[in-house]
């Protein structure tokens, strides 16, 4: 079979390689769709350690074999996998900080979800990782599910409040799923920043009252011009630019709330953070997603609550591999799906 590795700094190559055996437990899932996320091109650039260095984690498939003593699932199922599951007994799970489990990392897809075949262990199934896709979900449907829920956890650890304002800086696939997800948390504005032209008519057609290039604007005065000088409630930091944190944690009103749901840079340093003390800002980070928040994702996706499908802009097969990287890259895509 065909499946992406990782070859150093910069480089992922498509190698033909043995389809996984299964164990007692384990699952093999063909994939029929894999979205390629931002943290999948940061490990390619080697700028993201904080998981193993396996890429493709947004995989959907169908149940292609099940190992000894799998219940509940066959050969033919529709599944999403999630490639992260914690024990849910640990002192991290316990007080709401399942993806900080230590089990949380300790599996994954094996060799990856840009494989042709991939195996879901005994562990990630066994402890609910395994999700049957409704009938009248597409696989591009079901590859937003991990990201969609990543998103969701985030906005729960905010706590956004009814009538909030919120600039979402970053404008993509993340932050039109934030765009799109606010509403339904009760925020009365969502603002977007975001240096493509490309990607801010996709936020204007996603539900951004106002969005604007803080190439063209000072993002935080525009943001206190639009509030009456107040600034905004909330800031979402849905990329990992130094300057659009920055910019997010100087845009909010006093007493107010920036959430980290993008990746900062590697190595980078917030200036002037004695303004979080002295207006009392809050930084609150949100990293990946459990299985109550894969769940809400799927449903809302199901039920039609965020649109999802119109984010798909290309579909590249997997052996070629590195023109989706290049496409991923560029200003004027927005969610690029593999598929086998």
């Amino acid at each position: 079979m065909k499946a992406v590795f990782l070859e150093g700094v910069g480089k992922a190559a498509v190698k033909e390689v043995p389809t996984p055996s299964l164990g007692v437990g384990d699952i093999l899932v063909e994939m029929k769709a894999c979205g390629l996320c931002g943290s999948d091109l940061e490990k390619i650039q080697g700028e993201y350690t904080a998981a193993p260095p396996i890429i493709g984690h947004e995989a959907v498939g169908a149940v292609s074999a099940v190992g000894e003593d799998v219940e509940g699932l066959e050969a033919g199922d529709r599944v999403f996998p999630h490639h992260h599951v914690p024990c849910y007994d640990c002192d991290y799970c316990r007080s709401g900080s399942e993806t900080m489990c230590p089990d949380y990392r300790g599996h994954h897809l094996d060799p990856g979800g840009f494989s042709e075949f991939f195996r879901v262990p005994s562990w990630i199934v066994s402890h609910g990782g395994v999700l049957s896709l409704p009938t009248s979900m597409t696989f591009d449907e079901g590859a937003f599910i991990e990201p969609l829920a990543c998103c969701i956890r985030a906005l729960d650890r905010l706590q956004v409040d009814e009538g909030s304002e919120v600039l979402v800086a970053g404008g993509g696939p993340m932050g039109l799923l934030l765009v799109q997800l606010l509403p339904h948390y009760g925020a009365r504005r969502v603002i977007v920043s975001e240096v493509s032209p490309y990607r801010l008519e996709f936020a204007g057609r996603l539900g951004a009252e106002v969005v604007m290039n803080p190439l063209e604007v000072e993002v935080p005065n525009e943001v206190y011009r639009l509030t009456g000088g107040r600034g905004v409630d909330i800031a979402l930091l849905a990329t990992g630019s130094s300057r659009a944190l920055h910019q997010s944690v100087q845009s909010v009103r006093a007493g107010g709330r920036v959430g980290l749901v993008g990746i900062p840079e590697v190595g980078a340093v917030l200036e002037g953070i004695d303004a979080l003390v002295t207006r009392e800002v809050s930084l609150i980070s949100s990293n990946a997603a459990t299985e109550r928040e894969t769940r809400r994702a799927m449903q809302m996706i199901e039920e039609g609550s965020v649109q999802v499908e119109p984010m798909v802009t290309h579909h590249v097969p997997l052996s070629e591999f590195s023109r989706a990287v290049g496409v991923a890259r560029e200003a004027e895509s927005m969610k690029v799906i593999i598929t086998p």
